[in-house]
């Protein structure tokens, strides 16, 4: 075979934009020359990659196989050329893919892009959003280096440094809330109408488990699986919601709705960073990881974040 590190790349870009137009743009090459490569790829592999399709392209079996190998191998190839050539000394460079979960990312993404362009202005950083899950998917798969989200102690394979725990309180339309307690009995939550994430998401997970455990069954009216859509949905008065406090700052603010503690059981979970323990991080990666680990723990010191800082040590799953 004559593979390349070019042509590993340029499947990556083809696999992550689902698209070789789109992939040509990213990678700043004409589409022939990109199909040409991906076609000679295929030959020595032996194996289609892709499947043509009218709105982009799929991995087949093969490429699914082919993507977390060429992924761990071009970040060692990077880290390998970060060593070498920089001595460890200079600053780091290169692409970092992050995941945040939805809850965290309007309030973390910019000051992250901002400290990263003061500190590692060579760094790449991309950010995708989305549910706990596929951040594990992501992160096994190489796809993302790095991830912040929810529940690290559930995951298997993976490096997790737990930063702070975050209380869920029940959320509902200003008005209706001004009658409501100073703090709310789960076992009335449970008979409200209710907007919430789906059952794949960590949050829904945790509220339901809550409610098997006094054996009552959740009202949910509206499944959403968008912070932004579920503040809608409380803001107009539809439904309650249980959630963090942190993408609801901005309707807090404007009294457009308002939040009481959920007692009896209280619900929280823990946000960290994490990555996978069997593939070393570039040095880029792990300059991100270290600027996030500093700016959330910031955060949540001044306020931005609401919740309790909890130990630095790294843990082992």
């Amino acid at each position: 075979m004559n593979v390349t590190l070019r042509q590993l790349r340029y499947f990556v870009e083809i696999a992550r934009s689902r698209s070789f137009s789109r992939a040509s743009e990213h990678l700043n090459i004409a589409q022939p020359a990109l199909s040409q490569n991906i076609s000679s790829l295929e030959q020595d592999l032996g194996s289609p990659l892709f499947e043509r399709r009218p709105r982009g392209v799929e991995l087949t079996a093969a490429g699914h196989r082919l993507l977390a190998s060429a992924t761990e191998l071009l970040a060692r190839a990077d880290a390998l050329k970060e060593d070498i050539v920089d001595g460890g000394e200079a600053r780091p460079t290169g692409a970092v893919r992050l995941w945040v979960a939805g809850s965290l990312a309007g309030t973390l993404v910019a000051p992250l892009f901002k400290a990263v362009a003061a500190q590692c202005p060579g760094v790449e950083l991309t950010v995708r959003e989305g549910l706990s899950f596929e951040a594990s998917a992501l992160v096994e798969s190489g796809q993302a280096h790095l991830a912040v989200m929810p529940s690290p102690s559930e995951l298997l394979g993976m490096e997790s440094l737990p930063i702070f725990e975050e209380r869920f309180m029940l959320f509902g339309a200003y008005a209706a809330m001004r009658r409501k307690p100073r703090e709310i009995a789960f076992s009335d939550v449970c008979g409200l109408p209710l907007a919430q994430p789906d059952r794949a998401h960590d949050l829904r997970k945790i509220i339901e488990r809550a409610a098997n455990a006094i054996d009552r069954r959740l009202d949910v009216r509206y499944e959403l699986n968008s912070p932004a859509m579920l503040v809608g949905v409380v803001k107009e008065g539809l439904a309650f919601s249980i959630m963090p406090p942190s993408p609801c700052h901005e309707a807090v603010t404007a009294k457009a709705i308002a939040g009481r503690p959920v007692v009896g059981p209280e619900l929280s979970r823990v946000q960290a960073v994490v990555w996978p323990r069997d593939r070393p991080l570039s040095t880029a990666a792990a300059a991100v990881r270290d600027m996030l680990v500093k700016l959330i723990r910031e955060m949540v010191r001044d306020g931005r974040l609401e919740g309790r800082l909890i130990g630095a040590s790294h843990k082992k799953k």
